[in-house]
């Protein structure tokens, strides 16, 4: 159902849900680890991004000097596949390269399981 852009991004995906123990259906959660685990800046900074003893996100990270651009978008697309707030698809094209727009292609297609579905057609 995932796809991973790198062994990378596979491996930070896993490492990230065992952490949390995420249950294998919550596709909120696994479709923000996918999105953070997805891009460098997010996944170092990870720590304020989650609460992994509580289990839950971090509102207050907005405030981090580390979140510009890009790393913004995605984490706005991430809490609000996750549950929380809204984002904007407009702006959230705006700010992102190439890379990091198909993270956010695959992140929307993973938490509403668009690819589960192949014997749907367009007609």
């Amino acid at each position: 159902m995932y796809h991973f852009f790198s062994h990378q991004h596979k491996d930070r995906f896993q490492e990230l849900c065992e952490r949390d123990k995420t249950y294998f259906s919550d596709l909120e959660r696994k479709t923000l680890f996918y999105t953070i685990a997805g891009n460098d800046s997010l996944y170092r900074n990870v720590e304020s991004l989650y609460d992994f003893e509580e289990n839950v996100i971090k509102l207050e990270v907005y405030e981090q000097p580390f979140l510009t651009g890009s790393s913004r978008s995605l984490i706005e697309l991430g809490y609000s596949l996750y549950g929380y707030g809204t984002c904007d698809v407009q702006d959230l094209f705006k700010t992102l390269d190439y890379e990091n727009s198909i993270l956010a292609i695959e992140a929307i297609k993973c938490r509403f399981q668009i690819m589960a579905y192949p014997e749907a057609r367009i007609s």
